[in-house]
């Protein structure tokens, strides 16, 4: 179930860390933590926009001027491209002050975990691995640059709304990479095992050649095949994921999180049954499943966590109903909680620390 205590505002890694300052009050913390999630700003992709929200967000956490301007500008370090002068900042600030109004905390609510009631109690031990035709994705018509430039990252973290860091974290993990896919740039999920690989736009748009489709799925991969399942093996803690930007949006989390020590992500991209051969790599793990709010995920969620539990891992899985994003639309999956409305924020506690 989710934590009770407050979030952890002061973050450190190894490049660009969160570097906010310690926090003195409860809201200054809730603040910050909600300040980490929020998506980055970019030149030419709206960055003067995506800053102006943020100073509103702390508006409306009740924050005074100069506790803003603190969180304001330790944000400007790590989310920023390029980064904003103080001045510019004051300035942004002061709008924000004269067309926002500070809103009331609210009460807690249940948790948005959902436990899953298997039998989560046996023996932490893996299940031999069993033998089967191991599938390759085909990468003919694919190729990845060797050394992808900041721009790259930048672009990818405004496309899907998170940090630019949450990007860099699953490229440095080896889940990442960029190229080109049948002519257009483009973005790849895969992992060591080459047995799933998928691609998508660079420019967000669908792929006309397989009927509009934004995730084009390489041909040979197996979709049930967990993507990064073998590299999460070192790792205490795993977050199941359905599809690419949820992966890349798990990663965001873990890094906003100070997680990056004993948290992975894995991407399933068929609802069917994980691949038995995957399941040992859960064994003895807690997993914690973010299913899109769907029926088709709600079926993929019960088929994963019975496996998952019958394979040795204590399992969760966290429910989107009834939460906001910040333009009012409903989150329907984890990318969609990078842009949580500050009051569901607020609201409900469980979002302050969203993996296990």
């Amino acid at each position: 179930m989710a934590s009770a205590e407050m979030p952890r505002a002061c973050r450190s890694r190894r490049r660009h860390a969160l570097n906010f300052p310690a926090m003195n009050t409860p809201v200054e913390s809730s603040a910050a933590a909600y300040l980490a999630k929020m998506q980055p700003a970019v030149t030419g992709n709206d960055g003067s926009g995506a800053t102006f929200a943020a100073a509103c967000r702390l508006v409306e956490f009740g924050l005074s001027f100069e506790q803003a301007e603190t969180l304001l500008a330790a944000w400007n370090e790590t989310h920023c491209e390029p980064r904003w002068t103080a001045a510019e900042l004051k300035h942004k600030l002061a709008d924000a002050f004269k067309r926002t109004n500070p809103k009331p905390e609210f009460a807690n609510r249940r948790s948005g975990f959902q436990s899953y009631n298997g039998n989560t109690n046996k023996p932490s031990v893996r299940p031999p691995a069993t033998q089967s035709k191991r599938a390759t994705a085909d990468f003919s018509a694919s190729f990845f640059d060797s050394a992808p430039a900041n721009r790259q990252f930048s672009a990818l973290a405004s496309l899907r709304g998170i940090s630019i860091e949450g990007v860099r974290l699953a490229y440095e993990r080896n889940l990442l990479r960029f190229g080109r896919h049948h002519g257009c740039a483009a973005w790849f999920i895969l992992d060591g095992s080459r047995r799933v690989a998928q691609a998508r736009r660079m420019d967000g748009q669908p792929w006309p050649e397989i009927g509009d489709k934004k995730a084009w799925t390489l041909r040979g991969s197996q979709a049930v095949w967990p993507a990064g399942v073998e590299e999460s093996s070192p790792f205490a803690t795993v977050a199941v994921c359905e599809g690419s930007p949820d992966l890349l949006a798990a990663h965001h989390f873990i890094w906003t999180e100070n997680r990056a020590h004993d948290c992975a992500a894995v991407a399933i991209f068929g609802g069917a049954n994980i691949h038995a051969e995957a399941l040992r790599y859960f064994a003895a793990k807690r997993v914690r499943i973010f299913r899109h709010l769907d029926a088709a995920g709600d079926a993929a969620m019960n088929r994963w966590a019975k496996q998952l539990a019958d394979a040795g891992a204590v399992v969760d899985a966290f429910n989107f109903a009834g939460l906001r994003q910040a333009d009012g639309t409903p989150v329907a999956d984890l990318n969609d909680c990078a842009r949580i409305h500050a009051d569901d924020f607020l609201t409900h506690r469980c979002l302050w620390n969203l993996l296990p």
